[in-house]
């Protein structure tokens, strides 16, 4: 705390908003759950000023609601300015990391709102007390940062690991649904063949077929034609008179089987080809519909099994990360506070919610806290131009929670 001035050390803004009352009805809001965190400091040298000054500024445009931070242990000037910097990219990233959760949560939990242990988000950021337990407030500020930013990132590699788990299941199970989809030209046929539909000895094998229905009628008239081959005898049929066995149809195709000597399997396949039959190449064994049956079966549990686990971890690690998001964000408004107004720390946080009003809102805050500025603000300036870096007199840091929720 030693080197720390007890007048305002810089005038300029800080890239921090939040603020709201109850006063003002729900349906104000617009597009997300947006909040400005603010601060400035005691009117007077009272909080309670400070922040009836808020609530008559907006005159119920927005939603406020005082933030309760406690006498964090400030440390050195150099430390604080230093911390300010890294606080921001912190920030960033554990935002990231809670909206992320909260988009798995909203995907596969069917548009479940997520909460923090059973409380709704809105009510626990608008209604924020600091978790001693978890946050102690001996800790220095750089040790409570140091625990957020280690929780996150442990959730952020635990979210990373179980949704390339899950998706490498899902995408094995869509391969197992894809194979059952789809014509008998193409979907496998081992849930089909039978072991006696299978003729296999030293000089037959067994050719399936996938016929389209427009040309079955010539298929059956033609195909023990289709090939011949020379023996000692003379010249003889490549295939087995009458083995055409029609095994399964579908609204395009008939799944036959014939059987056909070995030494013209391909050339009859040759010939089916030529005559818009599809060739099934397909090896029966013993046994496999059932372990592919069994195999499927057990990816779908297995499927089921990691979504349901990702979304119990979703919930749970989406309180832990929200609950450390907000504690950031508490953190960034008392650095920012002590930077911008010194010594001891007394200035009012607030959550300001400006719905639909934000332009009014702002214009209304810049006049009531211009005066923080080193030259003040003026009527003109109630209104940061179009394109431009918004500086505010106040300290601000903008927070959007609930990023898959309307705020309608």
């Amino acid at each position: 705390e030693r080197g720390l001035p007890r007048q305002p050390l810089f005038r300029f803004s800080s890239p921090f908003h939040l603020s709201c009352t109850l006063r003002a009805r729900r349906e104000q809001a617009g597009g997300k759950m947006h909040f400005w965190l603010i601060s400035a400091p005691a009117e007077n040298g009272s909080k309670e000023e400070t922040w009836k000054l808020l609530n008559s500024a907006t005159n119920e445009l927005s939603q406020n609601f005082k933030m309760k931070i406690p006498e964090l242990r400030v440390g050195t000037l150099d430390n604080l300015m230093s911390l300010s910097d890294d606080l921001e990219r912190i920030d960033r990233h554990v935002e990231s990391v809670v909206h992320r959760i909260e988009k798995e949560l909203h995907e596969h939990a069917g548009g479940e709102e997520p909460t923090v242990d059973g409380t709704p988000v809105e009510r626990f950021t608008t209604a924020f007390e600091w978790d001693q337990a978890r946050y102690p407030v001996k800790s220095t500020l750089n040790e409570l940062v140091s625990m957020i930013h280690d929780i996150t990132a442990r959730i952020d590699d635990e979210l990373k690991s179980k949704l390339m788990d899950y998706n490498q299941l899902k995408s094995n199970m869509g391969q197992a649904d894809r194979k059952l989809q789809g014509g008998l030209n193409q979907r496998t046929i081992v849930d089909i063949v039978r072991k006696e539909h299978v003729i296999n000895s030293e000089k037959l094998t067994t050719v399936f077929l996938a016929a389209p229905k427009f040309a079955v009628k010539e298929f059956l008239a033609t195909y023990e034609k289709w090939h011949e081959f020379s023996t000692d005898k003379g010249a003889i049929n490549a295939v087995v008179p009458k083995s055409a066995l029609k095994l399964d149809e579908d609204n395009e195709f008939e799944l036959y089987r014939v059987v056909v000597f070995k030494t013209a399997e391909e050339e009859f396949k040759s010939k089916a080809r030529e005559n818009r039959m599809t060739v099934r190449d397909f090896v029966y064994t013993d046994g496999q519909a059932t372990a592919d049956s069994d195999e499927r079966t057990k990816l779908k549990q297995d499927t089921e099994k990691a979504w349901s686990g990702l979304v119990r971890w979703s919930k749970t690690s989406y309180s832990e990360a929200m609950r450390a998001w907000v504690h950031l964000k508490a953190i960034r408004v008392f650095v920012e506070s002590v930077l911008r107004y010194g010594l001891p720390p007394t200035f009012q946080a607030m959550l300001v919610r400006p719905g639909k009003n934000e332009d009014k809102v702002r214009k209304a805050l810049n006049l009531t806290f211009g005066h923080l500025s080193a030259g003040g603000i003026s009527k003109d300036e109630g209104e940061a131009p179009a394109g431009s870096t918004k500086f505010y007199p106040y300290v601000d840091i903008d927070m959007r929670v609930l990023s898959m929720v309307s705020d309608d």
